[in-house]
């Protein structure tokens, strides 16, 4: 199916529109772009946009290169979306979102959409299908890269309340002046002096950590996905005497 089933895999990519869109349901009010943000998601409008998506998957099915490339950038910019937000709710509906936008993408990289919308070289042989699974090095710089994009954002400031600081359940303005500090860290603030002492919040350090993690590993996925290995080379070939040239 991957190779050769276009439609079918066209399918499955608005069934998985359909799994989106109860995953935005749930994930969406933790998700949502804030009017004050001056920002859209593509699953504030999921809905509106189901239809849309499966009319383009169907003329994606006759060869429309057009509503391929439109398709990708829905669901590259919907894993972006997320990906973006998920430190704010590490949930499995956002997590699921998130699965489904990159299997999305996946779906319309595979070789049997390729090559159906290019149908002049249909009868062309098919590549070797490349390596998909990143090597661990590639998880590792992911990793090391989220960490120091993390430390950077630690000069992203801005008053926050103090953990375990005032009446439990209190409003940000009902608490008093030595409960609130300086908070440093985005998107979740991990860092709070108080009484001149640092207070480090480890859960909001590692979700922090994650969503970059994650944002750096797919960036670094997709050069290494687009990398050139080059020619394959020759394999030397061993002639029998037989089929020796005769010297005239």
């Amino acid at each position: 199916m991957w190779r050769s089933n276009a439609g079918g895999l066209l399918a499955i990519y608005v069934l998985l529109g359909l799994a989106a869109l109860a995953a935005a349901s749930v994930a969406h009010p933790a998700l949502r772009c804030s009017p004050s943000a001056k920002c859209w998601v593509p699953y504030d409008d999921q809905p509106i946009w189901l239809p849309v998506l499966a009319i383009l998957a169907r003329r994606v099915s006759r060869g429309g290169r057009v509503a391929r490339i439109g398709l990708i950038a829905w669901s590259a910019f919907g894993y972006t979306a997320v990906a973006t937000t998920i430190a704010r709710v590490w949930s499995l509906p956002a997590l699921s979102l998130l699965a489904i936008y990159a299997i999305q993408t996946a779906l319309l990289a595979s070789p049997a959409v390729y090559q159906r919308t290019r149908r002049d070289d249909a009868e062309l042989p098919s590549p070797a299908a490349p390596r998909v699974w990143p090597p661990l090095w590639l998880v590792t710089t992911g990793l090391l890269t989220g960490l120091v994009v993390t430390l950077l954002y630690l000069s992203n400031m801005d008053w926050a309340p103090i953990p375990g600081c005032g009446a439990p359940g209190a409003a940000f303005q009902q608490l008093p002046a030595r409960c609130i500090g300086l908070a440093q860290g985005y998107p979740l603030r991990f860092l709070t002096a108080y009484q001149s002492t640092p207070v480090i919040d480890k859960v909001a350090l590692v979700k922090d950590w994650a969503q970059w993690s994650l944002i750096s590993f797919s960036a670094f996925y997709l050069l290494w996905l687009r990398r050139d290995p080059g020619p394959p080379a020759a394999e030397p070939t061993q002639t029998s005497a037989r089929e020796q040239p005769i010297p005239q």
